[in-house]
């Protein structure tokens, strides 16, 4: 039985390269020595970008800590916080595919913890590591040009709905999951990007 249709490649087709931040960062191996680079360092800005997201919930814990999304904002934090584990996540180019998945947040390891829920406690299932995949070029899935960029506003939207998944804590491939509370949550993630000034 092969890989589901959304389990895509992550190794095959791409180089690492080492971007602006000194990060090394997953770009699909087409297009100019100069078109990889820049996809390297958009990626770089990307993790910046969403660091500054992420510094400024951890300094403003009184605008989301008593909100439903105060557990996956701290699930947030272990996975992607600055100064924790650089191995608990990294971000890459998105894999060329027929599917028209632009973006994907993927949990690459699941624990089991036990949680209180309703008096009781259950198992719950958590990611401890995660690679979010994102469209840097629009043309790569049907042979188009591959100098060519989306636009930065856009592919800071895409980084943003797919760290949402994270504070959905989504561990499952489901053909809804932008059912509630994704949509609330995805809202204030969108809300605070513009507060913290990384979007207009």
């Amino acid at each position: 039985m092969g890989k589901p249709f959304w389990d895509l490649e992550e190794e095959n087709g791409f180089v690492n390269v080492k971007a602006w931040d000194k990060h090394y960062y997953k770009v699909w191996d087409a297009g100019t020595p100069e078109t990889i680079k820049k996809v390297a360092d958009i990626l770089a800005n990307i993790r910046r970008d969403l660091n500054n997201l992420l510094e400024y919930l951890y300094e403003n814990k009184d605008i989301w800590k008593d909100e439903p999304i105060a557990f996956g904002i701290y699930h947030m934090f272990d996975i992607h916080l600055p100064g924790g584990n650089p191995y608990t996540f990294n971000y890459q180019e998105m894999t060329p595919n027929k599917d028209g998945i632009l973006g994907l947040n993927k949990p690459k390891v699941i624990d089991t913890i036990q949680v209180p829920f309703e008096g009781k406690i259950i198992n719950y299932e958590i990611a401890g590591k995660r690679s979010i995949f994102l469209t840097i070029r629009p043309n790569l899935s049907s042979g188009g040009n591959p100098n060519e960029f989306n636009s930065y506003k856009s592919i800071l939207d895409l980084a943003i709905h797919e760290i949402t998944h994270t504070t959905c804590n989504d561990v499952r491939w489901k053909s809804d999951n932008h059912k509630h509370p994704y949509p609330v949550y995805h809202k204030l993630m969108r809300k605070w990007a513009k507060d913290c000034g990384i979007k207009e």
